[in-house]
Parts: C-alpha cells; sequence; structure tokens
C-alpha cells in the first residue's frame, strides 16, 4: 500500500506522486538545477567531496567546468566543483557564487558548508547567511536556521520589519511546510512587540495546520499593528484570522462578520473573500451562491468559473466542471488550470487523444509538469513508449527546479509498468545526484513498500525520522507504515501523535492516529479520528480507513455509502478501496 499521501500531495491529481512526497510538497520548491543523466561517470570521477587546495590556476579549472557542467545540466557536478575551487580560497566573489550554484543545484549540505566558509571570510555578508539559514531548514536543522536568519534579520539593510516580509514570501515557498512553522515560532520570540514577526508566525501557523495556534498569532499582530496601519494590512490580517477561527472550530462570528462586510461594502473583492471563508466552513452551498454572482461582473468572472469548476471536479461532477472550465478558456484566464482539468476529464471518460491535446498545452503553473507526467502515461500505455521517454528527457531539462519530483514520479511510472530495475535505476541515480532529497527517499521507501520489501521501507523511513527529529512529516510517514503493516503498534501510535499534535488540523495525521488506533482494537476511539479526516479531505485511502472502522462497528451500509462515494468522486477504482472491500466481504 502506498503511503506518501501522509506528507501533503502536490500532484495528486496526475496519479503520478508518490503519496509520501506530495504532503510536504503540495508547496512551491525551491529553484533547482537538474543534473542529466549521464552524471554517474562524472561524479564518480568528482567524488562526493571538494578537492582540497585548490591553486589559483586549479581555481580557474574548477570554476571553467563548474560553468561547462551547469550548462549541460550536471547539477551536482558543477556544485562540486565550485566547491572545490573555494574549498581554501578568501575571494568573497568565489565563495559567493560556489554557494549560489550550490544552492540552485539542491545540495543544501553542502550550501551550509560554503556559505559557513563565506561567513568566515566576511561575517557581516548577510546573504551568506541567507542561504546557510534556508539550507538549514531543508535539511529542518532547524535551531541553526532560526541562527542565521536572526542573523539577516539584525543586520538586514532592508530593516527588520522589511526583511520579515522577504522572509515571509520565503518561507511560504518552502517545500519543508511543517520546518517553516517551526522556525516562525522560534524567531518571533526573539521580536515579541512585532506585529511582522506575529504575522510571520501566523500564517506559518495556518499552512502548517494547526489553526487554534495561528488565532492567538494574528490577534498578536493585530494588537501590535496598532493605529499606524494601512489598511490593506490590517484587511490581511483579519482575513487570516476569521479563517483560521473557522478552520479551528469557531466560525459562527467571522462568518457574521465577513457578512456584514458584504452587506455593507458589496465589492467582488468582499464577495469573493466571503465565499472563501464559506469554503473553509465546508459550507459548499453557500459558497457556491456567491460564486454564481460573482459571475455576473466580467472583471470577477474568470476566478469565479474557475473555482466553480474545481468545486464541480472534485464532487465528480465532470460534466459540469466541464463546462465551467470550456467557459474559462474563452475568458482567456488561468488557460493553464482551465486547459489541466480539461484533460483530465477527458481522460477521465478515455477519449486519450484529446486528453493529450489538452495536456500538451498546459504551458506553466502547478499543474505543468503533473500534466505532461499524465502525457507520458498516456503515451507508454498506447504504443508510444519513445515518445514518453523524449517528453519525460524533456521534462527534467526544461524544469531544473523541480528535478527530484520528476525523478520520482518517473520512477513510479516504470514501476506501475512493471519495469521495476528501471524504476529502482532511476531513484538510486536521483540519490547521487540529490543526496540530500527528502522526496527522493520517501520514494524509495514508497517503491519498497509496494514491491513488498517492508524492512527495506522501514528502515529508510526510521532513518529520516532520524535525521529530521521533529520532523512531523517524517514522523507520521514511518508511524502510519509501522502501523500499516500492523508491527510495533505502540511505538507508531507514540510517533503519529507526536505528528498529530504538531500538526491537529492535519487530515494525513488524523487519519493515521485513527487508523493505529484501529490497529489497536479502539474502533470507537478511532472514528472520531477518521470522519475528521474525511471531512477535511474525501482522499480515497482515507475512505477505505473510514469505510473499514464502519464495517468492524457493525455500520456497513455506511461503510458501503464512503466507499462508493469515493470512487464516484475519483471517477476511477481505488485500489485499497477494492482491496478493502473484497477482503472483508469475504470474510462475511
Amino acid at each position: 500500500m502506498k503511503i506518501s499521501r501522509y506528507i501533503k500531495p502536490e500532484s495528486a491529481a496526475s496519479g503520478c506522486s508518490f503519496r509520501y512526497s506530495a504532503a510536504v510538497f503540495a508547496f512551491p520548491i525551491s529553484a533547482r538545477v537538474f543534473a542529466g543523466l549521464g552524471i554517474l561517470a562524472c561524479t564518480a570521477c568528482v567524488g562526493n567531496s571538494p578537492k582540497p587546495d585548490a591553486t589559483s590556476a586549479s581555481r580557474v579549472f574548477y570554476t571553467v567546468t563548474a560553468e561547462i557542467a551547469l550548462s549541460r545540466h550536471e547539477a551536482r557536478v558543477a556544485a562540486l566543483e565550485y566547491a572545490a575551487a573555494a574549498e581554501n580560497d578568501r575571494d568573497v566573489g568565489i565563495l559567493r557564487r560556489a554557494t549560489e550554484v550550490a544552492t540552485q543545484c539542491l545540495q543544501p549540505s553542502l550550501t551550509v558548508r560554503l556559505a559557513t566558509r563565506w561567513m568566515a571570510v566576511d561575517p557581516a555578508a548577510v546573504d551568506a547567511h541567507r542561504a546557510a539559514a534556508g539550507a538549514a531548514l531543508e535539511l529542518h536543522e532547524i535551531e541553526q536556521a532560526t541562527v542565521q536568519y536572526r542573523a539577516v534579520l539584525a543586520s538586514s539593510p532592508r530593516g527588520t520589519e522589511a526583511e520579515f516580509a522577504v522572509l515571509e514570501t520565503e518561507l511560504a515557498a518552502s517545500g519543508n511546510v511543517y520546518g517553516a512553522r517551526q522556525l516562525a515560532d522560534r524567531l518571533a520570540q526573539y521580536f515579541p512587540a512585532s506585529s511582522a514577526a506575529s504575522r510571520l508566525r501566523a500564517f506559518a501557523a495556518l499552512r502548517g495546520d494547526d489553526p487554534a495556534a495561528a488565532v492567538g498569532a494574528f490577534q498578536a499582530a493585530l494588537t501590535e499593528l496598532g493605529g499606524s496601519s494601512v489598511d490593506a494590512e490590517r484587511r490581511a490580517l483579519t482575513e487570516g484570522l476569521w479563517r483560521a477561527r473557522i478552520l479551528a472550530g469557531d466560525g459562527d462570528e467571522p462568518l457574521a462578520q465577513a457578512k456584514e462586510l458584504l452587506e455593507r461594502d458589496g465589492t467582488a473583492e468582499n464577495r469573493l473573500d466571503y465565499a472563501m471563508l464559506l469554503l473553509a466552513a465546508q459550507q459548499e452551498p453557500a459558497a457556491r451562491e456567491q460564486l454564481i454572482l460573482l459571475m455576473r461582473e466580467s472583471d470577477s468572472a474568470p476566478v469565479a468559473l474557475r473555482l466553480l469548476g474545481l468545486l464541480d471536479f472534485q464532487d465528480g461532477k465532470l460534466d459540469d466542471a466541464g463546462a465551467r472550465f470550456a467557459e474559462l478558456v474563452t475568458t482567456g484566464k488561468f488557460l493553464d488550470d482551465a486547459l489541466y482539468y480539461l484533460g483530465l476529464i477527458a481522460d477521465r471518460h478515455k477519449d486519450w487523444e484529446r486528453a493529450l491535446r489538452l495536456y500538451a498545452q498546459v504551458r506553466s503553473g502547478e499543474n505543468a509538469i503533473p500534466a505532461l507526467l499524465r502525457a507520458a502515461i498516456l503515451l507508454r500505455a498506447h504504443g508510444a513508449a519513445p515518445a514518453a521517454e523524449e517528453l519525460l528527457d524533456q521534462l527534467v531539462a526544461e524544469e531544473p527546479q523541480r528535478a527530484p519530483e520528476i525523478l520520482a514520479a518517473r520512477a513510479r511510472i516504470y514501476s506501475d509498468a512493471g519495469e521495476l530495475p528501471q524504476a529502482i535505476a532511476v531513484l538510486d541515480q536521483g540519490e547521487l545526484q540529490y543526496p540530500d532529497s527528502v522526496e527522493l527517499r520517501y520514494a524509495q521507501a514508497s517503491m519498497a513498500e509496494a514491491q513488498g520489501r517492508i524492512a527495506v521501507a522501514l528502515r529508510v523511513l526510521k532513518e529520516l525520522a532520524a535525521r529530521r527529529p521533529g520532523d512531523p512529516a517524517a514522523l507520521n510517514a514511518y508511524g502510519y507504515t509501522l502501523a500499516d503493516n500492523n508491527v510495533q503498534l505502540g511505538e507508531a501510535r507514540r510517533l503519529i501523535e507526536q505528528a498529530y499534535a504538531a500538526a491537529p488540523k492535519s487530515a494525513a495525521f488524523a487519519d493515521s492516529l485513527g487508523w493505529v488506533l484501529f490497529r489497536q482494537g479502539h474502533g470507537v476511539q478511532a472514528l472520531p479520528y477518521l470522519n475528521a479526516a474525511y471531512s477535511d479531505d474525501r482522499d480515497g485511502d482515507i475512505a477505505a480507513h473510514l469505510g473499514e472502522v464502519l464495517w468492524q462497528l457493525g455500520r456497513r451500509a455506511d461503510a458501503e455509502r464512503i466507499w462508493s462515494e469515493a470512487i464516484n468522486r475519483s471517477g476511477a477504482d481505488n485500489p485499497l478501496i477494492n482491496a478493502t472491500r473484497r477482503r472483508l466481504h469475504a470474510s462475511t
């Protein structure tokens, strides 16, 4: 059984992402450069550590070969060559460039080493501290990231408050969602009177599935803001507070306040905000009413069409969704989203040719990679494997920022096609290119589990949790895999409870907690967690778990309803639901 979902799936609609890589990686990944497929031989020649004693002549050699490697998309080679050039150099320009390349090439351990060297030469270099901080966050070294970001905040020429705004953008883009939240909490402690620090903490807690903590931080930010703020800042904080309260289960007053604001000032912006709050409160019919009203205005119609289309698609209303997205195309707005979902709808209807044409038109945005990955799957399934390989090669060359994600998905494509040696080779190569990649470690564990090599999967996840202490995603992945395989249930529950305490509104973590309780024989105790998880995320695997617990509690009609709803909504069979149904029916 796959388990990557328990870290927040990023491109679940593509059907290609490992459920591991998804959780943490639903947010944008930092700039990265892909190492080409021919890197293995070069890496072996270069080695895994920088060459010592670079003379002036050798420094020129290393920098030239590094730039050549970059031009050839050989990221690991380029990073190592620049590290060799900078190993014993005191030239700030070389140290800066080496650090930049290591960052771009997804080598955070190397980035920390080079930035530390740079700081030793130039302690006041803000960019060196920033690079070290970002790399430490990626490695989930939260205390080190805190030290470095504090140095940035204290010495930035922008000023502390302006630097907090920059940091907020950086943390919003971080793949380590829970680490970003921990970092924001620590930094806020050092700036107790700063509205910007409280704002950073509030939004990080909201993204990190802890809305109750976000409520307190938003209230503090509003108090610290005082009367000197511009309206836009106060509005953003107020909306954040309303959303956090709704997600924390205290929605009546925020919804009433948002409705009152709309009645006083019926702008499209206020109506859209109210609709989004209604969706957060799971009041979809009322939200739809507001979105339909927005469609009457030409300026707001595209955003309303997009949201209505997404709601229809998620509800399994494919014809309605198709009509929405087709109309959205005519507006010229959100084209990539519209084309991607039209492609998925054609895919669901088994209109492969049309689906491929639509996927090929998705040019940018978060759906570009899922579209091309799905296109590659269709090509392979319909006798065009060489074209699929060419597409995958092109994808990794043109989307260097998401190379580990693409490698993991490529391995999954091979694995699903029964080409296990090729799949393993892709992941092994990826590990050489990106030795610090969490996503590739999760992919390795997922593949080992799918092959029945449970001990290998557990070893990989245990090592990852040890390397990233306090990372809720890693704790949950390891704990869930133990529970799902019915081993060390006490340890599994301890790990999952840690993760759930850190992110109590994570549907994945709630599902894991319910599942381990069920495995321990506490079905009644498990049910509230599984119900909450399914209410927030109608994922097929959560439906499978909830249905099984309902079945075992004698509520078989409810179980069948949940399973049928999940399959109808997804438009495809869910392997776990099907296996669960067969097993339980056979036991009666």
